[in-house]
């Protein structure tokens, strides 16, 4: 069970971090048509990599109690451990590559925030009472 659980996890995460590299090169050729595809995808796949972390870390607790032991190394085969150490380098990969979608993205709302401003003459995310909803969009003739 615990290679088929490592083996899940594994290939959820792996599926991640193709789906967050394929959204750096749609923010990149402004594929914005793709978001809400991928963020569902995306959703989905975090929840099948909960779930079957959670099952790996009941069968691990099992494995532990089973054998009398905290030390799970010991008990652990080689293929187990090799599989363990992948899936933390696939986490490790994937906070990389969020990071790096994360600085697009900031890049990305930088932009229509400066373009917001200069035709709006005001930020997005500015709140006043002197700003009219009902005026922003007007234009003078």
């Amino acid at each position: 069970m615990l290679k088929r659980y490592l083996d899940e996890a594994i290939a959820s995460l792996e599926e991640l971090i193709k789906a967050t590299v394929q959204d750096i090169e749609n923010i990149k050729e402004a594929k914005h048509s793709t978001v809400d595809e991928s963020v569902k995808k995306k959703l989905s796949l975090v929840r099948e990599f909960e779930t079957t972390k959670k099952a790996l870390d009941k069968e691990l607790v099992k494995v532990s109690k089973e054998n009398n032991t905290t030390a799970l190394a010991n008990v652990l085969d080689d293929e187990v451990k090799s599989k363990l150490v992948l899936m933390r380098s696939k986490l490790e990969e994937l906070h990389v590559k969020n990071k790096e979608y994360a600085r697009h993205v900031v890049v990305v709302k930088e932009f229509f925030d400066s373009l917001n401003k200069q035709i709006f003459g005001q930020n997005s995310n500015e709140y006043s009472s002197t700003n009219n909803s009902n005026n922003l969009y007007k234009t003078r003739v």
